[in-house]
């Protein structure tokens, strides 16, 4: 579908309800300091605590400056152990080629049990590989393109779009979760293979787009159906842009949707002007409850130039 289509789904069908660009280095609050209430299990203290800094999205998308007042410290918890730590796992290859800083920086990639690893530091990419392991380059010295091939941490799908749909109702207005009771209800379940809800159609459009850090700072926006809508599409979608890398889904179970939904990716500016290329486009199924283990990663980059060093007994 060209962009201008694309484009006009979007302005007969949405207008926009949340947007937040964090390219400030200024706190943002969402909530409210002096009364604090859950939004995700509705407890007030002292029967809870709100003495965490609770992200609205999660730092390893370099946000550092959108944080929540609403979300208690025993949900904070829980979301990054049974959500955040899945879209961590997929995305952390991805977050060290790009050289987006999560808490702790930029993510190195390596397999447990193995000396070989990939860090970033201050002049570039450092590439270990020992001898006895696995592969985890392929040099094109004619293009000038390496080809980097790691392992993903065990992840399971349906927790990344969990993790996903949760940063969207973390910024959405108060007013409108009665129309994501079922959502919250979903998305605070522990057990992902047993669910009273059944969710066969979790499709993501995600994008790469070429070049050095296209998106600089991370974006998220929240799109809201018109009353005159023209097409049956959801009632809410979201968009998460950084580094080289969108996130585009809409929101399920919501009490205003019915009947066969039509979803469609959102254009972005680069869709129309990149001097690097177009953004590559594709869709992700995250639907699946079950553990997907030793998922091959190969991720092609180009390189000024390259230095062959022996290492001698580094870890």
């Amino acid at each position: 579908m060209t962009v201008e289509k694309r484009m006009i789904i979007l302005e007969n069908n949405y207008i926009p309800h949340k947007t937040y660009h964090l390219n400030t280095t200024e706190k943002i609050y969402l909530g409210n300091k002096e009364d604090k209430k859950c939004r995700f299990c509705k407890k007030t203290e002292p029967e809870v605590l709100f003495n965490k800094i609770a992200h609205a999205i999660p730092e390893f998308v370099n946000n550092h400056n959108l944080l929540s007042y609403y979300e208690c410290d025993s949900c904070n918890s829980k979301f990054a152990r049974t959500i955040e730590t899945h879209m961590g796992d997929y995305m952390n290859p991805n977050h060290t080629m790009s050289q987006v800083r999560g808490k702790k920086g930029v993510p190195s990639v390596r397999k447990g049990g193995e000396k070989s690893r990939i860090d970033l530091k201050k002049d570039g990419l450092k590439i270990q590989a020992h001898d006895g392991e696995r592969e985890i380059f392929d040099f094109d010295e004619v293009n000038k393109t390496i080809t980097l091939k790691t392992i993903r941490a065990t992840y399971i799908p349906i927790a990344i779009y969990k993790c996903l749909t949760k940063m969207a109702l973390t910024i959405i207005d108060e007013s409108e979760l009665e129309n994501f009771r079922n959502t919250l209800e979903w998305i605070n379940e522990e057990q992902h293979d047993n669910s009273r809800f059944s969710l066969n159609n979790l499709k993501c459009f995600y994008s790469f787009t070429p070049g050095p850090l296209p998106h600089d700072f991370t974006s998220c926006l929240l799109f809201k159906r018109k009353e005159e809508h023209k097409d049956n599409v959801p009632y809410m979608i979201f968009l998460l842009a950084y580094g080289n890398y969108t996130f585009q889904i809409y929101l399920p179970l919501s009490n205003k949707d019915s009947g066969e939904i039509q979803f469609t990716a959102i254009p972005t500016p680069f869709d129309s002007k990149n001097e690097f290329g177009a953004p590559k486009y594709k869709i992700l199924d995250f639907s699946s409850t079950e553990k997907v283990k030793n998922e091959e990663v190969k991720l092609q980059l180009s390189y000024e130039r390259f230095e062959d060093l022996e290492i001698d007994n580094e870890e």
